[in-house]
């Protein structure tokens, strides 16, 4: 039996990432249990603090960080932001915690690179934890980034 599309993949190929088998169990577990842990050192080049978000350049830090806290305001918001010249583009993953602190990671889509890869890891592992996603366009990106 095909599964259905999920809606919040409706704009790009992340699905179709993950159904074609990536990211594994083993490869979720391995993320979940690798005890090296960045957090949420601002020093670090591996994160950039805007007023009260942080943004990841790491995908695994970023998973890490969102698992740890435990008082998430759902949805997950995935910020799909299509290129105008090819099949790809970015997606924006907000996560808001109840203190109004923001942990954001910028994966992409389209068939090049790591980044659709990335994202596809982030959704299986996300979705694996029960959270769920509601997808915005960059007017709610940039909506964001004018409030933090």
């Amino acid at each position: 039996m095909q599964k259905e599309k999920p809606k919040h993949n409706e704009f790009d190929n992340i699905w179709e990432i993950r159904e074609s088998g990536y990211p594994t169990k083993e490869q979720i577990q391995e993320i979940i249990n690798d005890t090296t842990y960045m957090g949420t050192d601002i020093s670090a080049p591996e994160v950039k603090n805007i007023g009260k978000a942080v943004i990841y350049r790491e995908v695994e830090n970023f998973i890490k960080t969102v698992l740890r806290k435990r008082s998430i305001r759902l949805p997950v918001w995935k910020i799909v932001i299509p290129s105008l010249t090819t099949n790809s583009g970015a997606i924006y993953y907000i996560v808001t915690y109840d203190d109004g602190y923001n942990f954001v990671f910028r994966g992409t889509f389209g068939y090049w690179g790591t980044g659709p890869h990335e994202s596809a890891l982030i959704e299986a592992i996300f979705e694996n934890y029960g959270l769920q996603f509601e997808v915005r366009d960059a007017d709610y990106l940039l909506q964001f980034f004018e409030e933090v």
